[in-house]
């Protein structure tokens, strides 16, 4: 199973999901979906939201280790607020996305509708959006 990360969960980000997951996963490089990238605003830092657009929303593709389990990705899912029971109610949806190279991967999409704050990322990087800005990643925790 593939990957395509663009926020909280990328590699380096300080979040105890992201930081257990990858050592359940292996990176495969730079990779970009089409889309267009909000940067979300919560009491706990700023969080990114990829929607339908025209923009390129840019991350990185992983690939899973055979140890990666059913649980894993629950906890992924959890961590997204996306129940597969429930999807109208989640915060985002896991679902197969084209990269912009070939191929596809699961990724975490926005289901939504934005909040006030919100802001477009015009470039689709997330990261360097956080970096530009000063704002902080968000850093709490949505586990099941």
């Amino acid at each position: 199973m593939r990957f395509f990360f663009y926020g909280t969960l990328l590699d380096g980000s300080d979040n105890p999901v992201a930081r257990d997951v990858h050592a359940l996963l292996s990176p495969l490089g730079p990779a970009g979906v089409r889309g267009a990238l909000h940067a979300v605003p919560d009491t706990n830092g700023w969080f990114p939201a990829l929607l339908p657009g025209d923009g390129l929303a840019q991350g990185r593709l992983y690939e899973t280790r055979p140890h990666f389990s059913p649980a894993d990705l629950g906890r992924m899912d959890a961590y997204e607020d996306f129940n597969p029971a429930r999807p109208d109610a989640s915060l985002y949806l896991r679902r197969e996305v084209e990269l912009s190279d070939g191929g596809t991967a699961q990724a975490y999409l926005f289901n939504q509708p934005l909040p006030p704050g919100s802001m477009p990322i015009a470039h689709g990087d997330f990261r360097r959006w956080l970096d530009e800005s000063g704002e902080a990643a968000f850093s709490g925790l949505r586990e099941a």
